[in-house]
């Protein structure tokens, strides 16, 4: 929890930065039983919870409004003119609805590893490998980190503990790509 609604004196906010200083005094991740069966020689250093997007296109189906007309021209002529705006309305709120957007994945379980984050999602562990990410944009204030992609849409998550895990993925693709690869990749928000 937050004093004042200021993540800077949460007991989340704290870790973070302890292992922050830990890591870049060339400490070492904390190392975790794994819940799960990893890769071998993968290591958990985190299990924690966020909320996640991800900005996605959707498929929308819709049925167009249908009109019966009865009577003569004129009543004729008023139905199809307003069941063609009806049906104009119809396309453009489903266009809408299916343009790519920041959709809720909702709470998310995350064990991040020394290779991945597997996150737990709709009843299965789904992997997001560090080697895709093409670039992290962290927002520590805002406790939210965006990652990029080259071929997949991105991701956000958001949370107490996302700056802990910023410490991390970062941590992690420090050691996997080499710093200069890193703070290539890692966008902060001024």
């Amino acid at each position: 929890m937050t004093r004042n609604g200021d993540p800077f004196f949460s007991p989340e906010w704290d870790l973070a930065v302890r292992l922050g200083e830990h890591v870049g005094t060339g400490g070492e991740l904390p190392v975790l039983s794994s819940p799960v069966l990893l890769d071998p020689g993968e290591v958990l250093h985190a299990d924690l919870s966020a909320a996640g997007w991800r900005f996605l296109a959707m498929d929308v189906f819709y049925e167009e409004p249908r009109v019966v007309a009865f009577g003569g021209p004129l009543l004729f002529a008023a139905t199809a003119l307003a069941a063609g705006s009806a049906r104009r309305r119809a396309r453009a709120d489903a266009e809408r609805l299916a343009a790519p957007q920041w959709r809720s994945l909702g709470g998310l379980r995350i064990l991040a590893t020394d290779r991945r984050l597997l996150v737990w999602f709709e009843g299965a562990w789904a992997s997001v490998w560090y080697d895709g990410i093409r670039e992290l944009h962290p927002d520590l204030t805002n406790e939210r980190v965006t990652m990029l992609f080259d071929d997949d849409p991105p991701y956000a998550l958001a949370g107490p503990w996302v700056p802990y895990l910023a410490v991390i993925m970062t941590a992690c693709l420090a050691n996997r790509r080499g710093l200069d690869a890193v703070s290539t990749a890692l966008v902060t928000n001024p």
